[in-house]
């Protein structure tokens, strides 16, 4: 298994595993962005051997973005990149939050005159982003979605508050044979569990479908990325 093959310290170097950790994002320079699994711990950039970037804590209820230039909004703050000292206040509108309060703030019209009055509310408020309401949104979520800059200002109009567009490309390891069924996940609708059988040059090895062991390209270095394991230097 991919576990016991990560184990093995002539073959591989352990970066980073998840403790703590609900996600590992390689950014497009080379370091490594840590979002922690609980909004009381702070984020931190790192460079593969684990110096020390950036680190903060955010505002879970509020947007974490990365531009594609590598720049960094969180906490109504834009950080700069590279070094993400430089610092300047940055304006941030989630149109939901504002619609939502709107709402509330109209709960002594009838539903009807409260629901004409949010509706020339939402137009306003979109307008000088150059945007207008999205209907069916439930249905056209993707065509809906906003993250970005816009006007001077952070726009949202998505329910996933955290965006990085500043990615290193991973690449699919290949496969040495056909994904063996194993077991059914429990849920509303049952889903199919495999097992799937890689091959990484020379070695061989095995893994659940949902642990996706991917490479990655650093510094003129090839890494592993798996979503169970985490980040190792392959040697």
């Amino acid at each position: 298994m991919i576990g016991d093959l990560l184990k093995d310290k002539t073959k591989f170097r352990k970066v980073m595993d998840l403790t703590a950790l609900s996600e590992i994002i390689v950014l497009k320079d080379g370091r490594v962005l840590l979002k922690p699994d609980n909004s009381n711990l702070e984020f931190k950039i790192i460079d593969v051997e684990n110096k020390l970037i950036f680190k903060a804590k955010y505002d879970w209820e509020i947007p974490f973005y990365i531009d594609d230039h590598g720049d960094l909004y969180i906490n109504q703050k834009k950080y700069f990149h590279p070094l993400y000292k430089k610092m300047q206040e940055f304006k941030t509108v989630v149109f939901q939050d504002s619609i939502d309060n709107k709402w509330a703030d109209l709960s002594h019209l009838s539903d009807s005159l409260r629901a004409k009055a949010v509706d020339e509310y939402e137009k306003n408020l979109l307008k000088p982003y150059g945007l207008v309401p999205c209907e069916y949104q439930v249905v056209n979520t993707e065509s809906c979605n906003v993250f970005e800059i816009r006007n001077d200002a952070l726009v949202v109009r998505q329910s996933e508050l955290f965006k990085v567009d500043f990615l290193k490309p991973k690449k699919d390891i290949p496969k040495f044979d056909d994904d063996l069924l194993i077991a059914w996940r429990n849920g509303k609708l049952p889903t199919p569990a495999y097992l799937s059988y890689y091959q990484l040059d020379g070695l061989k090895f095995k893994c659940t479908d949902m642990a996706y062991p991917k490479t990655i390209r650093i510094a003129k270095k090839d890494y592993l990325y798996s979503s169970d394991f985490g980040l190792y230097e392959i040697l």
